[in-house]
C-alpha cells in the first residue's frame, strides 16, 4: 500500500521518504532544518505536538536547533519557513494526507509555512476515503483537512501557480516503527 501512496503523492508533487525508525526520521528532519532554515537567530520552524515527539527531549532538540518553536500561534506559524506536524492518516488511492485537528496549532503548521513536513506512521495509510470514513465518526471531528501535495491554483488562462494559498513544498516522512 505504501508504494501506491508514494506513487500518487509524488504525482501530486509531494516528496515522500520512507524511514524504518523514528530515529532515522528525526535525523532526516534535523538535517533538513539545518539545510533549509540555517538562520539560528530567528524561530523559522514550528513543530506541533504529536505522538512522534513523545520520548524526545524537546529542550535538547531546541538547544541543538534553536530555530524550532513548539509554542505555536498565528505569528510564529506565519513567520516560519518550515511547519512540522503528524498526519492522522494517508490515503493510498490519492496520495493524500488526512489531518484531524481540535486545535489551530496543527492547522497552522501545515498551512502557513512555505514547507510542510508531515510525519506519517506507515500503519496509518488506508486504501481509500471509504476506509477512512469507516474508521472515524465525522460528527466527532471539529476540523478535517485533506492535503494532496503543495498548494496550487490556476487562473482563468490556466496558468498553474504553486504555493499561493499554502505550502510550496510538502514533504512526507513515512515512518515504519514509532
Amino acid at each position: 500500500m505504501f508504494e501506491l501512496f508514494k506513487e500518487k503523492a509524488t504525482f501530486m508533487s509531494a516528496e515522500v521518504h520512507l524511514f524504518k525508525s523514528k530515529a532515522e526520521a528525526l535525523d532526516f528532519i534535523k538535517d533538513f532544518i539545518i539545510e533549509n532554515a540555517a538562520n539560528k537567530v530567528s524561530k523559522s520552524v514550528v513543530w506541533c505536538e504529536s505522538q512522534f515527539l513523545e520520548g524526545i527531549d524537546k529542550d535538547a532538540l531546541q538547544k541543538e536547533l534553536p530555530q524550532i518553536e513548539f509554542n505555536i500561534d498565528l505569528n510564529s506559524a506565519s513567520s516560519a519557513k518550515i511547519g512540522i506536524n503528524e498526519a492522522d492518516f494517508g490515503i493510498a488511492e490519492t496520495g493524500s494526507l488526512v489531518e484531524i485537528s481540535k486545535t489551530a496549532a496543527k492547522r497552522l503548521c501545515s498551512t502557513l509555512p512555505e514547507i510542510h513536513i508531515a510525519i506519517l506512521p506507515l500503519n496509518k495509510i488506508l486504501n481509500n476515503m471509504a476506509e477512512l470514513f469507516g474508521k472515524i465518526d465525522i460528527r466527532d471531528i471539529p476540523y478535517l483537512t485533506i492535503i494532496s501535495g503543495p498548494s496550487r491554483t490556476a487562473d482563468i488562462e490556466r496558468v498553474l501557480t504553486i504555493g499561493v494559498h499554502g505550502p510550496e513544498r510538502v514533504i512526507i516522512a513515512a515512518v515504519e516503527n514509532f
